[in-house]
């Protein structure tokens, strides 16, 4: 039985591939090789790795005998995404309608928002770990690996990256949530307070935004998550309105009153920094990276200067 499973979907390209090597290393650098207990590194593909990549899997699968399991997908085809389903092909993105949003990131939502819990690599597994190949753990304290290790609840997140969604990708998610509540609401399992977070959902929706999390699976598999996530699928609001498995997640937690705790004593780096160690270190990472520029231009997880390790407290780390 494996307490972990630490769960990677890169896409294949070689920016994406380079970015999970660096993403990988921190990990193990900074929580792997901390730990004692079992876990391994689940990586779904839709390719084969490069040369330069094999190399870095081949070291720490021979070398440091970490178990990597590379699970080669369709990503469309593993979420069940048919050719004659009409959606919208460019969704215009939420901070910037120039951009958009991609049926292939929508299948991503999907996958992560239920179709990876079913997958028969996880049995045996009592933890799911969700990372992305841009989620980099620049620091960890033993407070922090402690709390990971003896963790026995329903879910785990970073600490203070509770964030708003833009409701420009969560049209109609409310109200689909409320349909479910009303013919439900009688299930002792649901929040008796569901109005509250329909309405929330609505009018201010929040996600659980790092992309790092841990969802215990014994909780994933059972049948009352399952059947509200089958009813938000079912919705499909995911690929007409881009709803994002961080804002379903958030709700599905809080509607079926799943245990839940926040992890601090990192200093972890998803677009923006997310720094939950002590306050005076906390301040000084973020006067620091102000001073730098802004927080997401800061490549700390690819070069770190003697000063930056300095001023960021990873001198020791």
């Amino acid at each position: 039985m494996y307490k972990f499973a630490f769960t990677y979907l890169v896409k294949q390209d070689r920016r994406t591939w380079e970015d999970w090597s660096i993403s990988f290393k921190l990990l193990h650098k900074n929580i792997l090789r901390k730990l004692n207990c079992s876990y391994k590194i689940l990586i779904f593909c839709e390719g084969e790795p490069n040369k330069k990549i094999k190399s870095i899997i081949n070291y720490f699968t021979k070398k440091l005998k970490v178990e990597i399991i590379l699970q080669k997908i369709s990503l469309k085809s593993y979420v069940k995404r048919k050719n004659s389903d009409q959606y919208i092909k460019n969704f215009p993105h939420a901070a910037d309608c120039r951009l958009n949003t991609s049926l292939g990131y929508r299948d991503m939502c999907k996958f992560f928002s239920l179709d990876v819990f079913n997958d028969i690599n996880l049995n045996q597994t009592e933890y799911f770990i969700r990372l992305d190949t841009d989620s980099y753990f620049l620091s960890t304290s033993n407070y922090f690996i402690q709390n990971l290790q003896n963790f026995s609840l329903d879910y785990g997140f970073i600490s203070n990256s509770i964030q708003d969604e833009d409701k420009a990708v969560s049209l109609g998610f409310g109200k689909c949530l409320y349909n479910y509540c009303k013919r439900n609401h009688e299930n002792s399992l649901i929040n008796k307070n569901y109005m509250n977070l329909c309405q929330e959902a609505t009018l201010r929706p929040k996600i659980f935004y790092t992309n790092f999390e841990i969802v215990k699976l014994s909780w994933a598999r059972s049948t009352n998550h399952q059947r509200l996530l089958k009813h938000i699928i079912n919705a499909k609001g995911i690929y007409n309105f881009r709803w994002g498995d961080a804002l379903i997640r958030y709700y599905s937690i809080n509607l079926l009153g799943a245990s839940k705790k926040a992890l601090k004593g990192c200093l972890y780096k998803h677009s923006g920094i997310y720094d939950s160690r002590n306050i005076f270190t906390r301040f000084m990472t973020k006067l620091y990276s102000l001073l730098r520029g802004k927080l997401y231009e800061n490549n700390y997880e690819r070069k770190l200067s003697i000063l930056d390790k300095l001023i960021l407290g990873l001198l020791n780390n």
